[in-house]
């Protein structure tokens, strides 16, 4: 009851041609809520291009402006009417579809209804950015690679870090995490990612308060699980996906995650020595659950 959307994420840039039909580019989030009745995104950052869709060819008092349609639910018939623009043009309605007249005459007469600058287009209502509910503009389903990044880009990056040793085969980009923060968390919260794994999601929280000033704090969970197994002789042996780990001394994979993290803060701190704030912190205290 608490769903709120499936999104869909294009995972890659480019075709597997060894797939025999079809190379799958995209992968699935399942977007719930503590409660859908409620809750409300910030939005996606504004960018220049969203920004200078707002403009004030009329110099209104109350600012920029972008301009949209009338049509409003279904077609009623007493929503179905005519309009004479300033220039004296008929309009008729397009499909049916319009505001009620009580309504088109109320934003008329607070200067709410745009004809053109000749008077002479099809009326469009204003939609001031100073009115706007949320400063961030709302997601759309569907997130492209060239926004959130793609797997191929984020097993790069990681193995850059890392080194140039490549520990995990299909890492999540930073900014496709970092994009769910800031969808859905304030300057102060707390962001828990129950399967770690390279801890993408503790640097993705470090970005995401060194762009806006937050101080959200992250809480990694991972099983210490082993990259090795020990043979009949009582040697460890690494496993066929862990040997790269285990050669470079790391035994399970909570270690890689701790060391992930302690190397994407030093690199946040190296690329932003000028215009680090002095209490970002890229610091972390470590527990292990021990038995009963």
């Amino acid at each position: 009851s608490n769903f709120l959307s499936q999104v869909v994420w294009e995972r890659a840039y480019a075709p597997i041609n060894l797939k025999k039909n079809f190379s799958v580019s995209h992968d699935y989030m399942l977007v719930y809520g503590r409660d859908a009745n409620v809750i409300e995104t910030n939005g996606i950052s504004r960018t220049d291009e969203t920004d200078n869709r707002y403009q004030n060819p009329d110099n209104d008092p109350r600012g920029v402006w972008q301009s949209d349609n009338l049509s409003v639910g279904p077609a009623i018939e007493d929503n179905i009417y005519p309009i004479t623009t300033p220039s004296g043009r008929i309009v008729e309605p397009p499909a049916g579809r319009r505001l009620s007249q009580k309504a088109f005459r109320e934003r008329l007469q607070d200067n709410r209804i745009w004809f053109g600058q000749d008077g002479n287009g099809v009326p469009r209502m204003k939609r001031f950015r100073s009115e706007l509910r949320k400063t961030g503009v709302t997601p759309m389903t569907i997130w492209k690679y060239k926004e959130v990044g793609h797997s191929q880009s984020a097993t790069q990056e990681l193995q850059d870090l890392m080194g140039g040793k490549k520990y995990f085969a299909y890492p999540k980009p930073v900014k496709l995490i970092q994009r769910a923060i800031q969808l859905y968390s304030h300057s102060d919260s707390v962001i828990m990612d129950f399967f770690a794994g390279s801890a993408t999601t503790a640097e993705a929280v470090m970005r995401q308060n060194l762009e806006d000033g937050g101080h959200r704090k992250f809480i990694m969970v991972q099983l210490p699980e082993k990259n090795y197994h020990t043979n009949k002789d009582g040697k460890m042996v690494p496993t066929k996906g862990g040997r790269v780990a285990f050669e470079d001394g790391f035994r399970s994979i909570d270690e890689i995650s701790r060391e992930r993290i302690r190397r994407a803060a030093a690199k946040i701190k190296a690329d932003n020595e000028l215009t680090l704030p002095a209490d970002f912190d890229g610091s972390f205290k470590h527990y292990r659950v021990v038995k009963p």
